[in-house]
């Protein structure tokens, strides 16, 4: 058996063994990409073992050609690569109010990388799709059983025509220069750019290009709105783009800071486009004033950014950061409340304590 070694490293933090779900330390965000030892890992079932010599991408369903793709296959494709964030639709929900169901993330789930692979689109067009199809249904080699859920089910999402279509949908075999690890979707997983990570499938198996909408557990029943007082089985609407967000990377929470000037850092992202603004406050949300937000490679990444701050008293701050995207949309102070507080993407603050000496 072929196999890939595991590049998971002690910075992550384990929120769950099996399956396993790890985050990034807000500290390892500084960088343009995130090695893929420290890259979040969400996982709704146990990372399958796949033997390369006998796998095979199977795409079915509204197409003319049915096809099996072996690895060698793929490579073979014309490949390409683009930069992209992925963000688990959980992240942050942990400091959501009133609390929320679901697994604690703090801000951990979240990275950018480099991917590269075989653009969806090229494999659809060379099975050929049927004037039939509306929806391209991804399906992972995981599997495993659900709260409420009869039987197995295996981790499964669907994408319209439109984005399925799209140029920079991937099927990635790389990440940041290398093959994809087991806990990252190796051999093959879908990418997204501009949604939530969820629909970027690991562990790619099966394609199936549908005539009908798709109604899986985790699309339909799972990565979606619930409001408060929502009946069971009325219809929800499905987690997609990224909503604008932006984190302090440094200092982090609770800092001691000798009184003088300092830089703060973070990062920012919008899955509807570029940020084009980052500001800060340092006095209780009253004043904002513009960071300096750096260009990205790739609009599906996060930009970087700086604040010099003047701390020239001593006391106890929260330094806020709020974003802007190109088309407008700005981060709340509160972002509205869900049943899993999904796509939370209220104003990061961090309390640090400025002193007058070391």
């Amino acid at each position: 058996m072929s196999k890939v070694t595991s590049r998971v490293s002690g910075e992550l933090t384990v929120l769950n063994e099996d399956p396993l779900v790890a985050g990034t330390p807000l500290s390892t965000m500084d960088s343009e990409e995130t090695p893929a030892r420290s890259f979040f890992v969400r996982n709704h079932f146990p990372i399958p073992s796949l033997d390369i010599s006998n796998w095979g991408l199977s795409v079915t369903g509204e197409v003319e050609r049915p096809l099996r793709l072996n690895y060698d296959d793929l490579k073979r494709l014309p490949s390409k690569e683009i930069g992209a964030l992925l963000e688990c639709a959980g992240n942050s929900r942990a400091t959501v109010q009133p609390p929320i169901e679901g697994l604690l993330w703090d801000h951990g789930g979240v990275g950018s990388a480099r991917w590269a692979g075989v653009p969806l689109r090229a494999v659809l067009e060379r099975a050929g799709l049927l004037t039939t199809a509306k929806e391209v249904l991804l399906e992972g080699a995981d599997h495993g059983k659900e709260r409420g859920e009869a039987g197995e089910l295996s981790f499964a999402m669907s994408l319209p025509m439109d984005k399925a279509l799209h140029p920079d949908t991937l099927l990635a075999y790389e990440m940041n220069g290398e093959a994809l690890s087991p806990e990252h979707g190796y051999p093959l997983r879908v990418v997204v750019p501009g949604w939530y990570g969820m629909t970027s499938v690991k562990w790619l198996a099966n394609i199936k290009v549908l005539d009908h909408p798709f109604d899986g557990f985790h699309q339909t029943r799972y990565y979606v709105y619930v409001e408060e007082g929502a009946e069971n089985g009325s219809p929800k609407e499905r987690v997609t783009s990224l909503q604008v967000k932006s984190f302090i990377t440094w200092p982090d929470r609770g800092h001691l800071l000798v009184a003088g000037r300092h830089q703060i850092r973070g990062v920012a992202w919008s899955g509807r486009g570029p940020v084009s603004k980052v500001e800060v406050s340092t006095d209780d949300g009253r004043t904002w004033l513009d960071a300096n937000l750096e260009d990205s490679k790739s609009p599906y990444a996060w930009q970087r950014w700086g604040f010099s701050w003047e701390a020239d008293r001593p006391g106890y701050f929260l330094l806020r950061a709020r974003a802007t995207d190109r088309e407008g949309n700005v981060q709340p102070a509160k972002a509205q409340w869900n049943y899993r507080g999904f796509a939370n993407n209220s104003i990061h603050a961090v309390p640090v304590e400025v002193r007058s000496d070391r």
